[in-house]
């Protein structure tokens, strides 16, 4: 009876073993490529930690809390809007959030999916990045504004450290549905 007491516990040991390990490879799942200088580097699916810092990012710009969106960011981060423009440093961005929300108070983020990879570098360090795709809407009557804009986040050591964004304009039949 002893004997098969100690079996029946070293299945669970065993299985117990098994089943973490098969959960951590399905964290490190390969889910894509890029290509950097030429070679192809494996994409993962990357830590939710990420998508919970845009996800405060943008509720802190639904709130009007621009203090709190740069606490999210390095101070020397970098965004390059769909325009061209390139915005750096904290600071230029608080600037430039507040001219935008003082002169559309009712803009509002709605997100509609956020998810983080992380890029395994042969070369250099990996890298995490989230891609958030939000709807952006401002303004009012015939001036009112509907985007969509997918923005791709390096995180770096909890914080944005670069943003990509791009844009299209959501049509009015979109728009009602």
């Amino acid at each position: 009876m002893k004997k098969i007491n100690l079996l029946i516990t070293i299945i669970f040991i065993i299985n117990g073993c098994t089943q973490n390990i098969e959960s951590i490879e399905s964290q490190n799942k390969e889910i894509g490529f890029e290509i950097e200088e030429g070679n192809k580097v494996s994409i993962y699916g990357g830590s939710q930690d990420g998508v919970a810092i845009m996800e405060a990012f943008f509720d802190a710009y639904n709130e009007r809390r621009v203090a709190d969106v740069s606490k999210l960011e390095h101070e020397d981060i970098e965004l390059f809007a769909p325009n061209g423009m390139i915005v750096k440093g904290s600071e230029e961005h608080a600037k430039l959030s507040n001219m935008f929300l003082e002169a559309n108070p009712n803009a509002k983020w709605e997100i509609l999916w956020s998810i983080s990879n992380d890029i395994d570098f042969a070369d250099k360090p990996n890298e995490n990045w989230v891609t958030t795709v939000v709807n952006v809407s401002f303004g009012e009557g015939d001036s009112e504004t509907n985007l969509q804009r997918v923005l791709d986040a390096q995180i770096v050591e909890g914080k944005i450290k670069k943003v990509y964004g791009y844009e299209r304009v959501i049509s009015k039949e979109e728009n009602q549905k």
